[in-house]
């Protein structure tokens, strides 16, 4: 007991060094933060014109946060004028690892960090303080959850390539009461039976046996007693978990090794949905929507972060109309979780975030038809075909790029964010860094764990 109290005092503490700098946000009841890794301005804006015609999706349009994000990693940074003159090529880019731990911990660290400072000290993780704040926390994405945006929210790791050893930490140690992804041993990355099995994702064989058998997991709730989790494979399983009574803590792992549809069988360069799906496979709509039922029986509230994590993948291997499909399906689960909060108290009890950890790609608009590329491609706009079609686009690199990438948010406690935002970029206009969203969700985590200790 006297332990679990210098836990609650120390964090008390830390938070109230973050809340001093920023005035208090008002707590929401529940807190949404979706993630569409590697995706920047202009691949929402391919995304909406494929869908909706329009340069954003219409669904988002009334959301009353809009901003900009900037991304780099410890000792990097981020200069607009320069941006906009010259290009992302001379600035260094953050990796997924780094930019999590910005998000969700308030503190810039070196690429490759999970939860940790550069020289190795361990970070008080967004699961971590809601936890301590009462809310129940789950971890939802389209690519193995034991990848750096996932796994960032509850583990930390000098390496985030040490997947084994991480996601033993989110499955026998962690507080986590949902975890959904690809990384499923005895399949392959196009959903086929593997040749040979690949427990690294899973904790191991013995963990994976344990979740087979039903009795993995370690003491989620702190009562000293195990917690096991519930295993859900098959996308009927996981799409049943969005209604009725859910079980108390679920980890679903979907039917193929590496994402849930950008390596499915086909042309990877078809025009967007042409290939057919993989069967057998959730959405992420399914996926977040299952979470949330899980965790909505906490009369505390819950903390949730969704990444549409292939969105990435897309942009590295640079395929317009796999890009485009993953930023489509990240854009329903965004309507989905809308339509769950305006039937569940609305905006005075959640708060819903949307952004992205770093742009990939480097996506613009066709080279010009006269003349020579401009030194700052970004000043090429996508050109639009019509509803349907892909706009004409191309990318001009395979890897991370330091742009500015955008934020909406709509929810108690997000007004916030626009005095954060003191930047002003000329192409972006306002914009505010990635740890302002990080130390934002801490404060609100850690107004809820001072109020414990008060009681």
């Amino acid at each position: 007991m006297i332990r679990f109290l210098l836990v609650l005092l120390l964090a008390a503490t830390d938070i109230a060094l973050v809340q001093a700098a920023q005035p208090a946000a008002p707590a929401p009841r529940n807190i949404i933060l979706m993630i569409a890794d590697g995706c920047g301005f202009n691949h929402l804006r391919a995304a909406a014109l494929w869908q909706d015609g329009a340069e954003m999706f219409t669904a988002w349009d009334d959301l009353p946060v809009r901003l900009a994000v900037s991304t780099f990693a410890e000792g990097g940074g981020y200069d607009p004028n320069a941006f906009w003159a010259d290009g992302p090529a001379a600035m260094p880019p953050t990796d997924s690892a780094a930019a999590i731990t910005a998000l969700t911990t308030g503190h810039k660290t070196r690429n490759g960090r999970l939860a940790m400072t550069s020289d190795g000290a361990p970070l008080t993780t967004v699961v971590e303080a809601m936890e301590r704040g009462g809310r129940s926390t789950g971890v939802v994405t389209s690519v193995q959850f034991s990848h750096a945006t996932p796994a960032g929210c509850a583990a930390q790791a000098l390496k985030r390539s040490a997947y084994l050893e991480i996601s033993s930490d989110l499955l026998t140690r962690s507080r986590l009461d949902v975890i959904m992804g690809a990384g499923h041993p005895l399949h392959d990355r196009q959903g086929r039976p593997a040749a040979k099995a690949d427990y690294r994702n899973v904790g191991g064989e013995e963990t994976w046996q344990g979740l087979l058998a039903g009795t993995a997991g370690g003491d989620a709730d702190g009562d000293g007693w195990p917690d096991p989790w519930t295993l859900v494979q098959d996308a009927g399983a996981f799409a049943a978990l969005a209604t009725g009574e859910a079980p108390a803590r679920v980890v679903g792992v979907a039917r193929v090794r590496e994402t849930l549809q950008q390596q499915r069988p086909g042309d990877p360069l078809a025009a967007p949905f042409v290939e057919p799906p993989l069967t057998g496979v959730p959405t992420l709509t399914d996926m977040a929507l299952g979470a949330i039922n899980v965790l909505d029986a906490d009369p505390d509230g819950f903390f949730l972060m969704i990444e549409g994590g292939a969105v990435d993948w897309a942009a590295h291997e640079n395929q317009p109309g796999r890009l485009i499909e993953e930023v489509v399906d990240f854009a329903r689960a965004v309507a989905a979780v809308r339509t769950w909060i305006d039937a569940h108290g609305g905006w005075a009890e959640n708060l819903l975030i949307i952004t992205a950890d770093h742009e990939t790609g480097y996506l613009t608009g066709p080279a010009p038809a006269d003349g020579p590329d401009p030194a700052c491609r970004t000043l090429q706009p996508l050109v639009a075909r019509g509803q349907g079609q892909a706009p004409e686009m191309r990318f001009n690199s395979p890897d991370h790029t330091n742009s500015l990438v955008p934020l909406f948010a709509a929810g108690t406690g997000g007004e916030s964010l626009v005095s954060r935002a003191t930047g002003d970029d000329p192409g972006r206009g306002a914009y505010l860094d990635n740890t302002d969203i990080g130390a934002l969700l801490q404060e609100l985590a850690g107004r809820r764990a001072a109020a414990i200790v008060t009681k």
